[in-house]
């Protein structure tokens, strides 16, 4: 596929809003900087020929991006202001493009499937512009004096980035705008002001611009990467089982070729999952007799280096003990405070559940324990 698209990204505002030493599109969230993530999906398009970047005239960030080499995009000084910026891109262009896409750098969230809606909405509708947009869900007040005025929130909505624009009419559009110093917040006010036809598709509320520096928290949120670790063992007679690190004295023991620490197995199991590593049996084969009685928690610090060589902390783990016995809410304070110490994470931020399987299967007999995990990493901060 190759259609007749051009790409404009916007990067050449300062963002004093932001407050850091850098411009907020060069921070970085989950190991990229929220320039590189905003760029990415254009870059992997087939729908795109050509990306162009508009940037300040001292950028000094730019060539240690990881697109910057890419033979997709080039890059020009942006003006004064928006419109400026758009218009020396849209005059920088290979060639008269059929469309043509705008984009801020600061909203990192956007997919390919964006990109292919919009397309198709143009493409349906015949428009000269279609653009995402969310509806607002908070009430709405308007300042006027001498007090402020509840809005009927259902008759707005917000309007977002990526657009997409027929390329000679948003030319023509914002040439106008230029020339009558009218400021344009975005390129469908610009196909508005010259009277011409606009659509919309319905976004996304993940897709935020970082304005403020709390937007980076936000982002963390939606950037989590998200692991499922499951682990069961039978039991013998024995006594004492041990999870999380944590002895629990009983008439039991686990079935395992290492400590039969099936919490931290889970647990394990779900970091792995979530750092796209594998599970535990890749690194610590049960046919190894090196593993025989391994204590679980090297399988845990192996788990957190993995994670340290590659920027990632956890930021959460919620985990479901399953077992008739023993009970698990007389020693549930006690394997927290091993778990919090082991990964190094608060208390507040481990979830630990304990249920039981109703005396249905194995487990219900008394005959097994299980444990279901999930985690959810971050770039460490």
């Amino acid at each position: 596929m190759n259609e007749n698209i051009l790409t404009i990204i916007a990067a050449a505002g300062l963002g004093e809003r932001f407050g850091n030493k850098i411009p907020k599109q060069y921070a970085r969230v989950n190991g990229n900087t929220i320039i590189e993530s905003a760029v990415k999906p254009f870059v992997d398009s087939a729908y795109v020929s050509e990306i162009i970047i508009a940037i300040s005239e001292d950028d000094s960030h730019i060539k240690n991006q990881n697109f910057y080499n890419s033979n997709k995009i080039k890059y020009v000084v942006g003006g004064n202001s928006r419109q400026e910026s758009i218009n020396n891109a849209l005059n920088a262009a290979d060639r008269e493009y059929e469309y043509v896409l705008t984009h801020d750098a600061a909203r990192p969230n956007i997919t390919e499937d964006d990109i292919v809606n919009l397309y198709k909405d143009i493409k349906k509708s015949k428009t000269s512009c279609s653009f995402l947009y969310i509806p607002v869900y908070d009430s709405l007040k308007e300042e006027i004096s001498p007090k402020d005025t509840t809005k009927d929130k259902n008759k707005f909505y917000l309007v977002q980035t990526p657009q997409i624009s027929k390329f000679s009419h948003l030319k023509s559009s914002i040439r106008r705008c230029i020339d009558e110093n009218i400021n344009c917040p975005d390129e469908s006010f610009a196909i508005e002001y010259a009277n011409l036809t606009l659509s919309k598709v319905k976004g996304s509320r993940s897709n935020i611009k970082v304005t403020e520096p709390e937007d980076l928290e936000i982002l963390n949120n939606f950037l989590t990467r998200s692991g499922v670790g499951f682990d069961l063992h039978k039991y013998q007679a024995g006594d004492g089982i041990i999870l999380g690190g944590y002895k629990i004295e009983c008439d039991y023991k686990i079935i395992a070729h290492s400590d039969g620490d099936v919490l931290l197995h889970s647990i394990a199991d779900s970091i792995l999952g979530a750092a796209a590593l594998g599970d535990i049996g890749i690194f610590f084969s049960d046919q190894d007799e090196n593993n025989k009685d391994l204590n679980s928690i090297e399988i845990i610090k192996y788990c957190l280096d993995q994670l340290n060589e590659r920027g990632l902390e956890i930021y959460n783990i919620d985990t479901t003990i399953i077992c008739e016995q023993p009970k698990i809410a007389p020693h549930r304070e006690k394997i927290l405070k091993e778990l919090s110490n082991l990964l190094s994470i608060p208390v507040s931020k481990i979830g630990l559940k304990a249920t039981t399987s109703e005396k249905i299967g194995i487990i219900g007999k008394n005959k097994a324990i299980a444990v279901q995990s999930l985690v959810n990493l971050r770039e460490k901060k």
